[in-house]
């Protein structure tokens, strides 16, 4: 069944670029989708150019929300939030199930 969960954390200081590369891995070996929001912009974290551009405009003491939408995002979600615990803390993990359909949603 698909799911989408997301987590909010306080980012404390900037992103390494190893750390962006750490996050940029995660989201591609995920079997769905990831997206990372803070200040009414988003971006697919499978996408290197951009993750990169939106994390470099991310200013300490933000917060940043992980998105995760796909089959089983649980563990996935909790190993993203365990990476940027150097960068960030954790604020809040929200959990929505969602059942299998053709039609799309915006997030």
């Amino acid at each position: 069944m698909k799911e989408i969960m997301s987590s909010n954390v306080m980012v404390q200081k900037r992103f390494t670029m190893k750390k962006m590369l750490d996050i940029y891995q995660a989201a591609k070996k995920l079997n769905g989708t990831t997206y990372l929001y803070s200040r009414q912009k988003a971006v697919e974290a499978s996408s290197l150019s951009k993750l990169v551009s939106f994390l470099l405009t991310v200013e300490p003491n933000t917060t940043l929300k992980i998105i995760m939408e796909g089959n089983d995002v649980e563990p996935q979600l909790g190993k993203l939030t365990k990476m940027l615990t150097n960068e960030a803390s954790v604020l809040s993990v929200n959990r929505k199930r969602i059942l299998d359909s053709t039609g799309s949603f915006q997030v």
